[in-house]
């Protein structure tokens, strides 16, 4: 479950404040291959959004958007 991955590192990181945080998994060249080029460039753009500087991430549960 990615969600809770990501909440794991979040928590994590709050712990340890003076390191670089890194969130997700690093996907291997074999996945990147099952990806359409489409799905690429958004990956691509996703990752250039997360990355700019000064950005603050939240995470919200699913039920408090219905």
């Amino acid at each position: 479950n990615y969600a809770a991955l990501i909440q794991q590192q979040i928590n994590e990181d709050k712990q340890n404040l003076k390191e670089k945080a890194v969130y997700g998994i690093q996907l291997t060249e074999e996945k990147l291959n099952d990806f359409r080029d489409e799905q690429i460039g958004q990956l691509k753009e996703l990752m250039d959004e997360a990355t700019k500087p000064n950005k603050k991430i939240t995470i919200s549960k699913d039920s408090e958007h219905k």
